[in-house]
């Protein structure tokens, strides 16, 4: 199959994390965007994008570009994408047909059309009133579960067309089944152990293991699983381009480092550790995990190490938190953990300086509306 582009969206600043994953995967980078990265592949590519990246919240097929100055522009653009003949099985022609449910959602960035509401209904009359003339009846709109997830995204009052494939985030696991104040979205915690340089050997401890994400997401790249393995709703599993790929997709092996990984969590909270044991059992993850009520400055290591340590401290923006709390953790890291390597999260990019450990990397990204920082420690 003929290659094409696409691009996989992400959280702002995880774009060199998503770029090296989508490589691993056998997938080619074709350049950033904030909050996204390019990559060529045939359809099956794609699809490998969907189930495997753990880092990425999307992956959309990029339909076409246009001029959209003014919504004039947009709407003629959008009403002759879906009146022009059928040229591929992914052009707009073929795919918004009346029997094809809908959504369109936006975004704007230097364009003066900025309204985003504004642009997406736009986009929608454009392509109802084109099915109206070349069919003579339209397509319902289905904000829930549309067979066509469609993004108008403008940047400099250029419009590019888009297609979700997965039609819902793919940080929806499946295994979130119970929550904590303030849980890690599990693509960022995915993209904190890659960006660790972690072999996905040796026990992984997470002292402050709230819901526990981050047990989770480790525990899936040690045992080799699919991200998304639990997920049965896929929006291109209704196109025909696209069906029976996933099928095979599933069949290809994915590296399983260790085995036998045991994963540790502590928190102070006993609903926080009734919330971990019932996500870590849903992630297929029960048998490998050892949970208990305790103070993460008092918690000795596990045996069968060196391995990961990974933490997402409370701060201010999330949890109140004890003024000398990262002092602290950095003094158990110095004291107690020597030879592991530690991954960390801090919300305030300004807290890691109170840890007295010179971090090996520092990564800017942001968690939601809150600047914050992926801190990597190799602690010898």
């Amino acid at each position: 199959m003929n290659e094409r582009r696409w691009v996989a969206t992400c959280s702002r600043g995880l774009e060199e994390i998503v770029a090296a994953e989508l490589s691993a995967l056998g997938l080619a980078p074709a350049g950033h965007e904030i909050g996204g990265v390019g990559f060529l592949a045939d359809l099956p590519g794609a699809v490998r994008a969907c189930w495997r990246s753990r880092a990425a919240t999307r992956v959309l097929a990029e339909l076409a570009s246009f001029p959209a100055p003014d919504e004039e522009s947009l709407y003629r653009a959008v009403r002759a994408l879906v009146a022009a003949p059928p040229a591929a099985p992914l052009s707009l022609s073929s795919l918004a047909t009346p029997e094809r449910s809908f959504a369109v959602s936006a975004t704007s960035t230097r364009s003066r059309l900025r309204d985003t509401r504004w642009i997406a209904l736009k986009t929608k009359d454009a392509l109802v009133d084109a099915q109206r003339a070349r069919w003579g009846r339209r397509a319902n709109v289905d904000r829930e579960a549309p067979d066509l997830a469609l993004r108008i995204r403008l940047l400099e009052d250029r419009a590019a067309l888009l297609l979700d494939l997965a039609g819902t985030p793919l940080d929806r696991r499946g295994y979130r089944l119970s929550t904590t104040v303030a849980p890690m979205r599990e693509q960022l915690a995915a993209a904190a152990l890659l960006a660790s340089g972690w072999n996905g050997r040796g026990p992984v401890v997470d002292p402050m293991c709230g819901s526990g994400t981050l047990l989770a997401e480790a525990g899936a790249i040690a045992l080799g699983l699919a991200p998304n393995r639990l997920r049965s709703e896929w929006a291109f599993d209704r196109l025909e381009p696209f069906r029976g790929l996933l099928r095979s997709v599933r069949a290809e092996p994915i590296p399983a480092p260790d085995p036998e990984v045991r994963l540790h969590g502590y928190d102070l909270e006993p609903t926080a550790l009734t919330a971990a044991a019932t996500n870590l059992e849903a992630a297929g993850l029960g048998r490998h995990t050892t949970l208990a009520r305790g103070d993460a400055f008092e918690e000795p290591p596990p045996p069968g190490g060196p391995g990961l340590l990974a933490i997402n401290p409370p701060y201010g923006e999330r949890i109140a938190a004890p003024a000398d709390q990262w002092r602290r953790l950095g003094d158990l890291l110095k004291q107690r953990y020597r030879g592991w390597k530690a991954v960390l999260i801090a919300g305030d990019p300004a807290l890691g300086k109170q840890l007295g450990l010179r971090p090996t990397r520092r990564i800017p990204v942001w968690n939601g509306p809150v600047e914050a920082r992926i801190l990597i420690l190799d602690l010898w």
